[in-house]
């Protein structure tokens, strides 16, 4: 996840990661482990630089102590020279120099921090600690809640009000040295230091330090020390009256001229400092997704399998088709400490595959691809030749220019990434390649705290409104074609300011169509790949980490040239991937499946949905309270107190006390408690573990929609607007982000409490409508099994129709578990599932389940035919297609390593079926508005979640829009082609969001 402006108040969860001793946390851990994992091929040592990924994945993916952070700040010492070194030159004086081993993985600790889109955080004269405290100290002040990742015991003096620390687990369970992850809370700094969070410092500046060499009082410890303090009250009644302390030793150690001074020259030492000037803003560490690209690049580089593996699952990406980042290669070696490492220069660009032999087509000149590529690369991009335009004048010019070229590539900057929060900074256009423009209208000057107050524009700049009237009929004129590199975007802000962007080509939707699996669509890499460019990046212009400006305060040069860059690669690439899609007839798969979906997504966004602050705070109660009895719960049944967050303690708990069977060991040698383990063992019958499965998943449900979900609910509209991707899933199916209200669980109870919270405006009700079992429909449609179309047809419950085939038992005579286990195998058939699995899933034999896979076959062999022509189209041909015509892309079937070939054999079986169905819901929501304008209905469709689409209507139009809503989701496939069976959608509405479902 990327770093990002994103504001901070009550619901953000704030993670303050002590980057420097995690780093030596990291260290000692892995020379605990297997040697073999410690080093690359290459004998660079990279064992804290994996064990240090694997953490930070787990914060970025997971979080911790329940909680999922909506900002992250990986905080390092700069160097060690800092203020308290002036102070005191022998601060920190005893310390040992770092291991050889670890000290080149130094600077590879911060590239880890870069390849997962964060920015190191670190500033000359204050250490990690002091960063620390400061970005406590303002995200407390502001209602947030804050956890310092660390095990330092100077950062016990921060614990507080919404503040706590957590200790992550290190180390191998039995070994020494290793430690169990903790939360630090007030009663924990007390039963460490024996006083108060606010009372650490006097009790360390009287006891010192030895590890930092903080001088103290002689002959006082810790213990001692603390009951001083709470005697006296604090550490200056203490000075002021130790005249009168009986003990000679204690009264001499704090009424001694030059103790005293040590002492309270150590109260500065172990002081932290809570107000440095910090260069990033607290602001600026939010959240949001990596470039798993990049990321898995870096990965491959340090030969990091298994992380690679886990970051390419989550993120959809095939890790295969990413070269390792060619900088991490061969390091040359480091500078310092510290030191920043060198780089080699990537390859140079090669042109995408598969587009030097386009397919003849009558519609297109004779190699016209191949002339476009050429010209792309040929004509290059130099950003001097930009105009930067000033004046109402030269703006109707350029508008002229675009009417006569008939099209115009645009490119909008703003002071947000998100569009529905964001104020619009300038607007760039581009007529032909190489010839573009920036207009300016709100850029700043200084340091405005607030942006937009009126202050400080830069002088020159064409007023806003006049620039946006003259704007306006160009955008929204039909017979000139606009062009942009995802257009979602742009049409949104746009539209906030009453201009309706059309007509619209989206060049990052139509590398999506062509290579869907091939790699990334983002502007950067297309121009890398089509134009052998490097675009500047916008952290090269607004600044990034302690050095960022952003783009309304950027150099007005500097950002004209990032602007008009952007809105002539946009061109470029259009004239690229237009003849593309001709050539390789991926034209109708563009223009019904993706362009439109840009202004209806648009629409849904804008629109939004409501969401009942007070409905998720009653919520995060009872969850709360529900945790709280399953604690209960869970400690009785295991005769002791433990932490729940720690899979150590519970893995000894469940295999070590209670000796349950099914114990596997993780990487580290611990026993795992993850989802699957924790289900076998409910499945077998186990209350606890079932009760620990239900724990966590409050847990979840409380951190990321009950307490989170109020952050996202926008000022201006009161409605939460989450933001669907497009271009990011292999198969076409959105994804929903910001917040994600696709993982919203459905089949629980708890998961159904959240959707409660989304409501309906007053006098509306909300409608789900959600096709019934579409997957197992277009099974039944694509490898043409007569017995499930059949049943389809009838409708007939196709369950109990599949058991009756394979166990030869009368529908009406079905007992349930019988059903359940047919349930089980139809959907695990669709994604490719084993025996293995089929046996965790049912809690049966393997060779049982084996036997159901085989009978199943053989009672439906158009299911098996349709497998194995499957696999051999792939293998064949490195890609497969759905009915609507859309290609997915397997490079990494031509994979040595046998898995890998099975992975993606098991992707191409379930792409066409997965994919068919997001191409049918993507059809009915872009004819959606149409219909229900066409019935003269006002309903509007808010959001899609999977196979299901949500409306929102007035209480007299539910039962037409419902009517409406069904056919046109029925019938979605027509006329482009014709299912051999029936969808079925089911649909209600009600008052909520849950109650509608």
């Amino acid at each position: 996840m990327t770093l990002t402006h994103k504001p901070v108040g009550p619901g953000s969860h704030i993670f303050l990661v002590d980057g420097s001793s995690f780093v030596f946390r990291a260290y000692f851990q892995s020379i605990r482990q297997d040697a073999k994992y410690n080093y690359r091929s290459d004998r660079l040592p990279t064992g804290a630089v994996r064990l240090f990924c694997t953490k930070l994945l787990q914060f970025v993916r997971e979080g911790a102590a329940g909680v999922k952070p909506t900002h992250l700040a990986i905080i390092f010492d700069k160097s060690e020279h800092s203020f308290r070194k002036d102070l005191y030159p022998d601060y920190k004086a005893h310390r040992t120099e770092p291991p050889d081993d670890l000290i080149p993985q130094f600077p590879l600790m911060r590239a880890v921090v870069r390849a997962f889109g964060l920015t190191p955080i670190e500033q000359d004269v204050y250490e990690a600690d002091d960063l620390i405290a400061t970005y406590a100290t303002q995200a407390q002040a502001k209602g947030a809640d804050v956890l310092i990742v660390s095990a330092d015991k100077d950062l016990m003096q921060l614990v507080g009000p919404g503040v706590r620390m957590y200790d992550p687990a290190s180390g191998t369970a039995g070994t020494k040295g290793a430690r169990e992850e903790r939360l630090i809370g007030e009663a924990e700094v007390i039963d460490y230091f024996g006083v108060p969070p606010d009372k650490v410092v006097d009790v360390q500046a009287l006891a010192g330090d030895s590890t930092d060499n903080v001088p103290g009082a002689k002959g006082i410890g810790v213990k001692t020390a603390a009951q001083l303090i709470n005697e006296y009250g604090d550490l200056e009644k203490l000075l002021a009256q130790a005249s009168g302390i009986k003990q000679p030793k204690r009264r001499e150690a704090l009424t001694e001229p030059d103790a005293v001074a040590r002492i309270l020259l150590s109260k500065k030492l172990c002081e932290l400092v809570r107000d440095a000037p910090l260069q990033t803003p607290l602001e600026e560490l939010g959240l949001h997704q990596p470039d798993a690209a990049k990321l898995i690049a870096f990965l491959q580089a340090m030969e990091f399998t298994t992380i690679t593996r886990r970051v390419a699952e989550m993120y959809g990406v095939q890790a295969q088709d990413i070269e390792p980042d060619p900088r991490f290669l061969g390091v040359a070696g480091w500078r310092g400490r510290n030191g920043e490492l060198s780089e080699i220069a990537p390859p140079a660009s090669e042109a995408p595959r598969g587009i030097e032999k386009p397919t003849s087509d009558a519609l297109i000149p004779a190699n016209l691809v191949a002339t476009r590529l050429a010209e792309a690369k040929a004509v290059k991009i130099d950003r001097s030749t930009y105009e930067t335009v000033v004046s109402a004048e030269r703006l109707d010019d350029w508008i002229t220019e675009a009417v006569g070229a008939g099209l115009v590539a645009i490119n909008v900057e703003t002071t947000l990434p998100d569009p529905m929060r964001c104020e619009l900074i300038g607007v760039s256009l581009a007529t032909a390649p190489g010839r573009a423009c920036y207009i300016p209208l709100q850029h700043r000057s200084g340091d405005s705290a607030d942006l937009f107050s009126g202050a400080n524009l830069v002088e020159g700049q064409i007023p806003l409104d006049v620039a946006l009237a003259r704007l306006k009929p160009l955008f929204e004129d039909a017979s000139i074609l606009k062009i942009a590199h995802n257009m979602k975007h742009d049409l949104l802000v746009l539209s906030r300011y009453g201009i309706d962007v059309a007509p619209i080509d989206d060049a990052m939707l139509m590398s999506y169509a062509l290579d869907s699996g091939r790699g990334d669509h983002r502007l950067e890499e297309l121009a890398r790949n089509y134009c052998g460019h490097e675009a500047l990046t916008f952290a090269s212009v607004a600044g990034a980490g302690r050095n960022f400006l952003g783009f309304a305060r950027a150099a007005l040069t500097a950002a004209a040239e990032y602007a008009a860059e952007r809105a002539d690669i946009s061109l470029r690439l259009w004239r690229v991937l237009k003849p593309r899609l001709l050539a390789e007839r991926m034209t109708a798969v563009y223009e019904t499946l993706e362009r439109p979906m840009v202004a209806t997504l648009a629409r849904m966004e804008r629109r939004g949905v409501t969401v009942e602050r007070a409905t998720l705070s009653r919520l995060s109660g009872e969850f709360a309270q529900d945790m709280a009895r399953l604690e209960a719960e869970i400690f009785e049944l295991a005769g002791e107190s433990f932490n729940l967050s720690s899979p150590k303690q519970l893995g000894d708990i469940l295999f070590g006390k209670m000796g349950l069977p099914g114990a596997k060991k993780t990487a580290t040698g611990a026993w795992s408690t993850s989802a699957s383990v924790l289900e076998d063992l409910a499945v077998a019958g186990n209350d606890f573990s079932r009760r620990i499965l239900d724990w966590r998943q409050l847990s979840k449900l409380k951190s990321t929609y009950a307490d989170a979900l109020p952050g996202y609910i926008n000022a201006e509209t009161g409605r939460v607007h989450t933001s669907y991707a497009l271009a990011a899933t292999t198969t076409g199916r959105l994804s929903s982000s910001e917040p994600n209200l696709q993982n919203i669980p459905v089949r629980n109870e708890a998961g159904r409490k959240i959707r409660k919270a989304f409501v309906s405006a007053p006098g509306h009700v909300l409608i789900s409508a959600d096709y019934s079992q579409i997957e197992l429909r277009l099974l039944a449609h694509i490898a043409d099994i007569p017995q499930l179309r059949r049943a389809f047809a009838e409708n007939l419950d196709i369950h109990a129709m599949t058991a009756s085939e394979m166990f030869n038992v009368p529908i009406k005579d079905m007992p349930p578990e019988t059903r359940r286990r047919a349930k089980a195998i139809n959907f695990g058939i669709i994604y490719g599932i084993s025996a293995f699995g089929l046996a965790n899933q049912l809690s049966i034999p393997r060779e049982e389940a084996s036997a159901y896979i085989k009978r199943y076959f053989e009672r439906f062999p158009g299911i098996r035919d349709y497998m194995d022509s499957t696999r051999k189209t792939v293998r064949e041909k490195g890609e497969v297609s759905t009915i609507f015509g859309r290609i997915y892309h397997f490079p990494g079937i031509s994979s040595a390593n046998a898995s890998d070939r099975a992975f993606y054999e098991r992707a191409a079986i379930n792409a066409p079926i997965q994919g068919a169905a997001a191409d049918i819901i993507r059809r009915a929501m872009i004819r959606m508005d149409d219909a229900l304008a066409r019935a003269g209905l006002s309903a509007q469709m808010l959001l899609q979640v999977h196979d299901e689409l949500v409306f929102e209507a007035p209480n007299d139009e539910a039962e037409a829009t419902i009517e409406v809503a069904r056919r046109v989701m029925e019938q979605a496939p027509a006329p482009a082609v014709h299912l051999a069976v029936p969808l079925k959608v089911d649909a209600r509405a009600a008052a909520n969001w849950d109650e509608a479902h």
